[in-house]
C-alpha cells in the first residue's frame, strides 16, 4: 500500500515472486499451516516469547523479526511436506531472509 497498490489489485504471492520483501512475508503465511504451538489455529502464526511479548500470537513473519531485533537465532521445525511442491524455491529462500 506504500507504493500505491490498491488492496484489490495484490494479487497472489506467487504473482509477486520477484519481490524478494513480498516473499520473505509470505513464507509462513499459508492459511493451511498447522503450529502445535497455537493449538486449535490454522495459518501463518505461532507464540512469540522476544522480550515484552509474554507468549503472544503473531504472524510468524513478526515473531522472526521481533527474535531478530534481539539477535535470537531461529530454526525452523518442519514436517515431512514442508519444502515440496512449486513453492520449495522459496521454502529454502524465504527461511533463509528471515534471518
Amino acid at each position: 500500500m506504500d507504493n500505491g497498490v490498491k488492496p484489490e489489485d495484490f494479487n497472489s504471492y506467487g504473482a509477486r515472486r520477484g519481490n524478494d520483501r513480498v516473499m520473505t512475508r509470505g513464507t509462513f503465511a499459508n492459511v493451511r499451516i498447522k503450529n502445535l504451538m497455537v493449538p486449535g489455529t490454522e495459518g501463518g502464526v505461532t507464540r512469540c516469547f522476544a522480550r515484552g511479548s509474554a507468549g503472544e500470537v503473531v504472524p510468524i513473519y513478526d515473531a522472526a523479526q521481533a527474535y531478530k531485533g534481539e539477535g535470537t537465532p531461529l530454526i525452523i521445525v518442519a514436517g515431512q511436506e514442508y519444502g515440496t511442491g512449486s513453492s520449495r524455491d522459496w521454502a529454502a529462500k524465504g527461511t533463509a531472509l528471515l534471518e
